[in-house]
């Protein structure tokens, strides 16, 4: 399994920059067929683009009034692609691009406000596509083949966090992600999806996918909702649903082709999942106010279901 302290320090170089500098623009390109094109207005934008290889493109576009905003675009290998814009009024806009590899592709965008973003892409085939609003923090770093990270963010009045790391192959991850959220999300391995989407101020996920060919699916609304858990083995799946006020939950799976369904559709509950073991199912589905629910299986094969109302 590759290490994430090599991808961390990767991106540590990757915003490796000087002060901040009147419209300052810098371009190194070292092999062929390589493109950058740079266009700034506003008083202190500052765009740093690098490029060794081969058919490598990297655009950057810092307009209107800018305030601090700060690109960095490195690309070490060939057929890589880069675009970053930070719109208008972006303020305190800061966006870091690093790419190792061949034909990895990463988009940003970064409009209104205190916005922060730094990427990563270590191998071939790599995508990110990223928007964000408000006060917003995204990291995305990807190790490997072929994975896919697409995000957006919206946090206008609380400010939002985000950080998805992928380790392996073809891991595809998708993030709706609006006001006062907080979401980390690890897969390591091959072919794990994930897909997010938190509309709940104040709300909290945390998961970690481990194995091969596990899925994700979260739908969070309202307030106050926490969700934290672990797939480890493969073919397992999760799905969440929270809406209302102050719900928390939690599933971990130990094994392979387990499957696990939270449903909350009232305030103040609490519902958990162990699985430990291959193709157990489970499901608990909770309809009124301060109701507590948990299911363990140890074994194979095991099916429980709890509904509350």
């Amino acid at each position: 399994m590759r290490s994430l302290h090599f991808l961390a320090s990767a991106a540590l170089l990757a915003v490796a920059i000087g002060a901040h500098a009147d419209t300052s623009a810098k371009v190194v390109q070292t092999g062929d067929y390589n493109d950058s094109t740079i266009e700034q207005s506003g008083p202190l934008n500052e765009a740093v683009v690098r490029q060794n290889g081969t058919d490598n493109s990297a655009a950057v576009y810092q307009l209107e009034s800018g305030e601090s905003n700060l690109t960095s675009i490195v690309q070490i290998g060939s057929s890589n692609d880069a675009a970053i814009y930070q719109g208008p009024d972006s303020h305190f806009g800061t966006a870091s691009v690093y790419q190792e590899g061949n034909g990895n592709r990463i988009e940003v965008e970064q409009t209104w406000y205190a916005n922060e973003m730094l990427l990563s892409s270590i191998g071939d085939n790599n995508f990110i596509a990223a928007t964000q609003r408000g006060f917003a923090e995204a990291q995305a770093y990807q190790i490997g083949n072929d994975n896919s990270v697409t995000l957006t963010q919206d946090g206008v009045y609380h400010g939002t966090k985000l950080a998805v790391y992928q380790v392996g192959d073809e891991n595809d991850a998708t993030i709706d992600q609006g006001d006062a959220g907080d979401i980390k999300l690890a897969q390591n391995g091959n072919s794990n999806s994930a897909d997010i989407t938190q509309y709940t101020l104040f709300g909290e996920i945390a998961f970690n996918q481990a194995g091969d060919n596990n899925l994700l699916s979260v739908e969070q609304t309202g307030r106050g909702n926490a969700f934290r858990g672990s797939s480890t083995g493969n073919d397992n799946s999760v799905e969440l649903v929270q809406q209302f006020d102050g719900n928390q939950a939690s599933v971990v799976q130990n094994g392979d082709g387990n499957l696990a369904a939270i449903r909350q559709f009232a305030e103040y509950n609490e519902a958990r999942i162990t699985q430990t073991g291959a193709t157990n199912q489970a499901a608990i589905t909770q309809s009124a106010a301060l109701m507590n629910a948990m299911i363990m299986q140890t074994g194979s094969g095991n099916q429980a279901t709890i509904t509350q109302q």
